[in-house]
């Protein structure tokens, strides 16, 4: 993919069409950042960012040097801007956990050691050299310290540790607070999921050959009692799709995460998420445009029966 055939060669038509669609995509995210008093300057950066990294992967061949002055020319940026925004980005060192969190509690709820009758997860004393939450973290995520990830999984109410020193898991999905570091790592990654998929099946070939991407919708709306009952359908039904998948890539993954070259693993997963258009129903006390329906959540504890 190269700026001739998608960039330089694109009709004017095709452009204001594309960027029309963008507009529109950019309305929640926008929503957000107005919410948390991130300005358009603040977020310009973010964009100038995002189109020195797509330029860098996608649009210099491989053993090419990624120049300022080359990366100025495909992304139309000055030269001055990518040096300032690459030098800002090497001396960014922060550091977030999503995908470690994922990790130790898909092991918990999979591993053989961790599982006790009926394969439900054991509750584990905090420290120990062998079955314990210590040893939990320290086989899935590496080096994190297991006290930092205990705290976060406390705080987002998917983990419980007792007066005794043991620690119970309450819930395998893990849905962090909206304004943490990790939490705002997850809202990246799943908008960033969902365009690349929509992107993939622009460019399919031929019918059939893209990802799975599919939605139903209801065309002349819901009552506010069929609503509720919708709702309450698509936690249970989409918890239940969720975790027989994770339980199947769990089963499927490669031992110890990263054996493979990066070259041969395929990071994949699912998304399911539950939406509402903007109407007088969404926008009331009860069903607020702030209030996200994710189906990880799940106020039940796995069935003991």
């Amino acid at each position: 993919m190269g700026p001739p055939a998608y960039g330089l060669g694109m009709s004017e038509n095709v452009k204001k069409s594309l960027l029309a669609a963008c507009r529109h995509l950019l309305h929640p995210l926008v929503r957000i950042l107005l919410r948390h008093g991130v300005s358009y300057g603040e977020f310009s950066d973010s964009v100038r960012g995002a189109y020195i990294d797509i330029a860098k992967v996608d649009l210099i061949p491989a053993g090419r040097p990624q120049t300022d002055a080359r990366l100025a020319i495909l992304t139309g940026l000055t030269k001055r801007e990518v040096h300032r925004i690459r030098t800002a980005d090497e001396n960014d060192d922060s550091e977030v956990g999503l995908n470690r969190v994922a990790r130790v509690l898909q092991g918990w709820c999979q591993d053989p050691e961790y599982l006790g009758p009926y394969g439900l997860p054991l509750e584990v004393p905090f420290e120990g050299d062998s079955i314990s939450f210590e040893q939990l973290v320290t086989t899935y995520a590496g080096d994190v310290s297991p006290r930092s990830l205990l705290e976060e999984l406390v705080r987002a109410g998917a983990a419980l540790e007792t007066d005794d020193g043991y620690v119970r898991l309450l819930n395998r999905s893990y849905l962090p607070t909206p304004l943490d570091r990790v939490g705002l790592e997850r809202l990246g990654n799943v908008v960033n999921y969902f365009i690349d998929t929509l992107d993939f099946n622009l460019q399919k070939k031929s019918q059939g050959g893209g990802r799975f991407e599919r939605y139903a919708i209801t065309m002349e709306g819901l009552s506010p009692a069929a609503f509720q009952e919708f709702d309450a359908l698509v936690r249970e039904k989409g918890q239940e799709l969720l975790e027989t998948l994770d339980d199947w890539l769990g089963q499927h993954e490669i031992s110890g995460g990263h054996k493979l070259p990066p070259s041969e693993s395929i990071r994949t997963g699912v998304g399911i998420f539950h939406f509402i258009e903007k109407s007088p129903l969404a926008m009331d006390e009860t069903f607020n445009a702030d209030r996200i329906f994710d189906i990880e959540e799940s106020d039940q504890r796995p069935n003991e029966n």
